[in-house]
């Protein structure tokens, strides 16, 4: 994710953009970690992201979590995803990654660059 990096806007301002932005690419989560924390900030490493949620409303353990993440491209595109996850009685992960830009491209690309490395372990 060579061409965004990790920015910061307000909750008002990411709720807005949610409402606003047309393009959504919705990835079901798949992965072999098993710790909803580390799944997180595995997926905020892959992005290349920063997350909005605060640290303290993704302490606990709880089964389930969900986070905000958000990061601005090169040409001042933003890209904003909703992270929610839940732990299955099995102990796996499940889930989705919501992915909203303003343009087809952004989403498109970050699902494929989220798809490919949520997987884990490596």
């Amino acid at each position: 994710m060579d061409y965004i990096s990790p920015a910061v806007c307000t909750d008002a301002a990411f709720r807005s953009m949610w409402a606003e932005f047309e393009w959504e690419n919705k990835v079901a989560v798949n992965t072999i970690i098993q710790s909803e924390k580390d799944f997180l900030d595995h997926i905020i490493k892959s992005t290349n992201m920063k997350c909005l949620t605060a640290p303290s409303a993704l302490d606990g353990d709880c089964g389930f979590l969900a986070a905000n993440l958000y990061a601005k491209s090169v040409f001042g595109e933003d890209a904003l995803v909703n992270v929610s996850i839940e732990k299955q009685l099995d102990g796996k992960l499940s889930g989705y990654i919501r992915i909203r830009s303003k343009t087809q491209g952004i989403a498109l690309s970050l699902g494929d660059k989220i798809t490919l490395k949520q997987k884990g372990g490596s």
